[in-house]
């Protein structure tokens, strides 16, 4: 008989793993987020796990407090409760109904990054690999012992959207591999080593503002980590910028953080150490459009400057 599991998650950074999960165990439940108001109209609407799970007739939860479903869950007896980004605490005594535990599925090697952004940091911090890992679960977040680790390289090219689908397939493979050998006791959890975790953070709009007098490379990270949310941007003439692509460039030019400048057919931005090359940009009012467009459209060249 297959085993039983109930699954947790809001974003689709779980799917690739569900649709495996569904060929191989009896997924007896989704718990999601409630129904959220998104878009321009602010319309209520479902997450990407509830969609996929309607579109698979497997019963959705969407508690706004999980303390709601405790019984619920209890009546299921389910085997597992698997989580993958479903962006709340869990309480124990909801942990501790499954008779396999609780496992997360986080997109860091832990103990780094703990928290909800560990691909953005990844890339901020200018890492070269990252992974998935598989963690039973306990009350403090990100915390639990480590049950399966798998490592990927970070590409030079990669951005938060790349990256995270890298991770989220490499993910659904990590746990079809770990699952028969956990159910059947093969596996042990090993404690995190605490002393040596990091934290991410949520990202705000305000993180995205570009400081041109910063090194290219880093600005360069940030454009790869913050987009498509929460976007980075900057201003000229009041107006707002956002930063879609670039790339970061070695030079000796003498200018001032910010002056926008033409060199080989191509939009540059002098930045602290080298410059940014804008491949993509999205001007406040206007349509996205390539650097080059952009820099063909300004009125005057010679004094445009990014704030």
């Amino acid at each position: 008989m297959a085993h039983k599991i109930v699954f947790a998650g809001t974003t689709d950074f779980g799917i690739p793993t569900l649709e495996i999960l569904n060929t191989k165990y009896q997924i007896l439940a989704i718990v999601t987020q409630p129904d959220r108001p998104a878009g321009r109209k602010k319309a209520l609407s479902p997450s990407p796990i509830k969609l996929w799970a309607e579109k698979n007739n497997i019963p959705v939860l969407q508690p706004e407090e999980l303390s709601t479903i405790t019984h619920q869950l209890s009546t299921l007896e389910p085997g597992l409760l698997l989580v993958a980004a479903y962006g709340q605490i869990i309480p124990k005594d909801i942990l501790d109904i499954p008779k396999f535990g609780s496992i997360n599925i986080h997109g860091s090697l832990l103990p780094k990054y703990r928290g909800a952004s560990p691909i953005q940091a990844a890339i901020l911090r200018g890492e070269t690999e990252t992974g998935i890992t598989l963690i039973k679960m306990d009350e403090k977040m990100d915390h639990g012992p480590v049950i399966a680790q798998a490592m990927m390289t970070i590409d030079d090219n990669d951005d938060f959207i790349t990256l995270y689908k890298k991770l989220s397939d490499l993910s659904a493979d990590l746990v079809m591999e770990t699952l028969p050998k956990w159910f059947t006791g093969q596996m042990r959890s090993t404690e995190q080593r605490h002393e040596q975790a990091t934290y991410t953070k949520l990202f705000a709009h305000s993180d995205g503002r570009v400081d041109w007098a910063t090194p290219a490379v880093e600005v360069d990270r940030k454009v790869k980590a913050l987009n498509p949310e929460p976007g980075v941007w900057t201003t000229l003439d009041k107006k707002s910028v956002k930063i879609l692509k670039t790339k970061a460039l070695p030079d000796a030019k003498i200018e001032l953080p910010g002056k926008i400048y033409e060199s080989g057919n191509e939009m540059l931005v002098k930045c602290q150490l080298g410059s940014l090359q804008i491949l993509y940009l999205h001007p406040e009012g206007r349509k996205p459009m390539t650097g080059r467009d952009f820099l063909n459209g300004l009125k005057s060249r010679s004094n445009a400057m990014f704030i």
